[in-house]
């Protein structure tokens, strides 16, 4: 059996490396969704503590619950912050693998189209080969024909 074309290697190759990079464009789709879940957690989380202290407030607080509220509130304040950040990460990351693979998806179809070209031209190479032994074929049998009759 002859080996495989080159391009069917190719074709074989990118897809390879086309499903590889859907794999971890999924993945990376995945860590930036659940990135962005944390950060709205943490923004929610913020807001509802920002009610509370507003409510005692109203109510009267001591200096040390009041510091401590304020204390939190910037704790929660610089993880909101981090969390901006690792969602802005995130989506470098996917935005970069997505590009990646609509690469691998481009180089995938040009490699698919050509090698339906190479296809098509071995088949019309086949045709016009079996077409050949068959005119030689009918030439032969009519010549065998021609010479028994005289």
């Amino acid at each position: 059996m002859p080996d495989k074309p080159t391009i069917e290697k190719l074709l074989d190759l990118t897809q390879k490396q086309s499903n590889d990079s859907a794999r971890k464009l999924g993945k990376l789709n995945y860590q930036h969704q659940e990135a962005e879940k944390k950060l709205n957690l943490l923004l929610q989380y913020r807001q509802d503590y920002q009610i509370h202290l507003h409510n005692a407030a109203k109510n009267g607080i001591g200096q040390i619950e009041w510091q401590n509220f304020i204390t939190f509130i910037n704790k929660l304040d610089v993880a909101i912050s981090e969390q901006r950040t690792a969602v802005k990460y995130a989506e470098s990351n996917r935005d970069t693998e997505k590009k990646e693979y609509q690469s691998f998806q481009r180089k995938f179809n040009s490699y698919n189209t050509l090698s339906q070209r190479y296809q098509s031209a071995e088949k019309l190479k086949h045709k016009k080969t079996e077409q050949k032994e068959l005119d030689e074929f009918s030439t032969n049998q009519y010549t065998r024909q021609s010479t028994k009759t005289k």
